[in-house]
């Protein structure tokens, strides 16, 4: 039978009070918060995707007869070593987001606006560096070092999707300095082409998700995407620049694999903590853990970026290879649990059932 909400000592949310009509079933508010969630997560994902599509015009332009960078972006994230402060700029922001734990303090409800609202205006007002001319790196970094912040607060309410750091913050970039099919893309074409990587991930997560339920084994399928990834990566370097369909397809695929354990790590895994004894029921604990998996995950993350913008300067090939070393190194950490897993499944029978019909 279910149950009305809005009884006991808890209290609806202030604004279900302009609507008192929707105060229905508890059915209808399990849905509602599910919508919710992902609109709040999707708005999460938005305000971290400027930035990274704006690296092509802030940092050092590409002459494409010699395919050499040329001192005329913008101050102070130009000239030779433009990519390196770029790379500064992802580290500062990613490094005051792993602070990520401060979501389980007060009220969940009221983090995750206080996180919106000052993401949505930190964004912003990074983006007014331009209409105001200002071109002090000071600037930048204590902007994206509070927006880091506010996305720490509200990013664990909602259980985040920890997405492949590098591509997100690097991608746009990559494009635009990177001819396909013989012809270097716009700005424009390059922040909406990067976006086919995270669509990618969106399909990775749900697939990873299945399998796993599916065979009981959270590090063995991650271990399987992560693999099957550093071929792709591979191809989607060498073979990423012969045609548009060709690098939209291989970035898909990387997407996919790419994005997939990570989501097994922050979704799956902090879901299956919610069902433990120990925290089952209490909100404050289980954000205390999501935030600590993506806190830590996080600290990781704030390199790579860096390691990028450093690491580019040396050419594109050096950052893959720093990318399939990471991948590699991932999976290797992965082994024991797979092996504990695979004996676990070989005890019980489950490998012999999930192969049957």
């Amino acid at each position: 039978m279910q149950s009305k909400i809005g009884g006991g000592g808890g209290g609806l949310p202030p604004a279900f009070s302009l609507f008192p009509s929707l105060n229905k079933t508890f059915t209808f508010h399990q849905i509602l918060v599910l919508i919710i969630t992902f609109l709040g997560y999707a708005s999460f994902h938005a305000s971290r995707k400027p930035p990274s599509i704006v690296k092509s015009v802030l940092g050092p332009s590409v002459n494409e007869q010699s395919n050499s960078p040329i001192d005329n972006g913008w101050v102070p994230f130009n000239g030779t070593e433009g990519t390196q402060r770029l790379g500064e700029l992802d580290l500062a922001f990613l490094s005051s987001y792993a602070l990520g734990h401060l979501g389980d303090r007060i009220d969940l409800r009221l983090f995750l606006v206080f996180g919106m609202m000052g993401s949505g205006i930190l964004t912003v007002v990074f983006g007014l560096g331009y209409w105001m001319n200002v071109h002090l790196l000071g600037f930048y970094m204590t902007v994206q070092i509070v927006c880091g912040l506010f996305q720490s607060i509200g990013w664990p309410c909602v259980v985040s999707v920890l997405v492949a750091y590098t591509f997100l913050y690097w991608l746009p970039y990559y494009l635009r300095h990177q001819a396909v099919a013989g012809v270097y893309i716009s700005h424009k074409t390059a922040g909406i082409l990067s976006t086919v990587f995270d669509i990618g991930g969106v399909f990775g997560g749900i697939s990873a998700g299945f399998i796993s339920d599916k065979i009981k084994a959270r590090a063995l399928t991650s271990i399987a995407f992560l693999s099957l990834s550093i071929p792709v990566l591979i191809m989607y370097r060498v073979y990423g620049s012969v045609s548009m369909f060709i690098n939209i397809g291989l970035m898909f695929i990387s997407g996919l694999l790419v994005n997939g354990p990570y989501a097994l790590i922050t979704t799956a895994v902090a879901a299956d903590l919610g069902t433990q004894d120990s925290i089952k029921g209490n909100g404050r604990a289980l954000a205390t853990v999501t935030a600590i998996i993506d806190g830590t995950g996080s600290v990781g993350a704030a390199l790579g970026p860096l390691l990028a913008g450093y690491i580019s300067s040396r050419g594109w090939n050096s950052v893959f290879f720093m990318l399939i070393v990471s991948i590699f190194f991932a999976g290797l950490f992965l082994v024991r649990l797979a092996k504990a897993e695979i004996k676990e499944m070989s005890s019980s029978g489950e490998l012999i059932a999930s192969s049957g019909p």
